[in-house]
């Protein structure tokens, strides 16, 4: 009797084992990849260092930020080709953004993706961002989900700055300087990205211009420009690049003769 329980025992097991291996292997859902290239709308070349964010229905690749290599080109790898991006934002430092809503997956089975970005002229730009005087300093970025802040110290030491809303920091009555625009991702959606400070008859000194990158938490690298205005001078334009979140960058001094 013992014996004849070890066999059924064994061929039990035989048969347990025999049907686990014949279960049908779940397939590994394939990836895909596409590729995304970002190229100057009137010279065709390709463009570096563009940020793209995508947010996406495939949960293989949900939320995303890709920058663009020398080649202006980025990848990523998707498992449901019937997915859709829902929303793409496209960034540069002196290019207009580009945003794209709703581009199919399934796109990328044929052919890559192709942004043309146009460069922006910041000078002009920067002009219709706040009022203007003898002396304009306009702070521009592109990223709507970032916060920057200008700030600027005057020859007499005070600096003219948002520094928590505090109405006082932004406008001194002794020389008239004003910050006029303090851009704020909650706030001024919709508008052109930007702020900017402002003399009408500004001391003679010099003067310092910083950006301080506000956030929000987890912000990364930034790219941002700061034009300044002098009356009877040509514009001069800083291409500045910020680390993340509470980095600081200043622009060389500015002279008021």
């Amino acid at each position: 009797m013992k014996v004849l329980s070890t066999i059924l025992f064994a061929i039990f097991a035989a048969l347990i084992i025999a049907l686990i291996l014949l279960q049908p292997k779940k397939e590994t859902p394939e990836e895909m990849e596409a590729k995304i290239v970002v190229v100057d709308e009137d010279t065709d070349d390709p463009i570096e260092g563009v940020k793209i964010k995508i947010k996406t229905t495939d949960d293989s690749c949900a939320e995303l930020t890709l920058t663009t290599d020398e080649n202006g080109e980025c990848t990523f790898s998707y498992e449901d080709s019937e997915a859709t991006i829902t929303i793409l934002k496209a960034t540069k430092s002196g290019y207009e953004r580009v945003e794209i809503e709703d581009y199919e997956l399934s796109k990328f089975e044929d052919d890559d993706l192709v942004i043309p970005m146009k460069e922006k002229d910041v000078e002009e730009t920067g002009r219709n961002i706040g009022g203007s005087g003898a002396l304009k300093i306009t702070l521009m970025w592109d990223d709507p989900s970032v916060d920057l802040d200008l700030h600027v110290v005057e020859p007499n030491g005070f600096e003219i700055s948002y520094l928590g809303g505090r109405e006082g920091q932004m406008r001194d009555s002794r020389t008239g300087g004003e910050l006029d625009v303090d851009w704020q991702p909650a706030n001024n959606q919709g508008q052109e990205i930007g702020e900017n400070a402002v003399w009408a008859r500004p001391p003679r000194g010099t003067y310092k211009a910083s950006v301080v990158c506000y956030g929000p938490e987890g912000t990364g690298a930034v790219d941002c420009t700061i034009v300044v205005y002098q009356e009877n001078q040509e514009p001069k334009s800083y291409s500045l690049a910020l680390s993340g979140q509470n980095d600081t960058q200043a622009i060389p001094d500015i002279v008021v003769e």
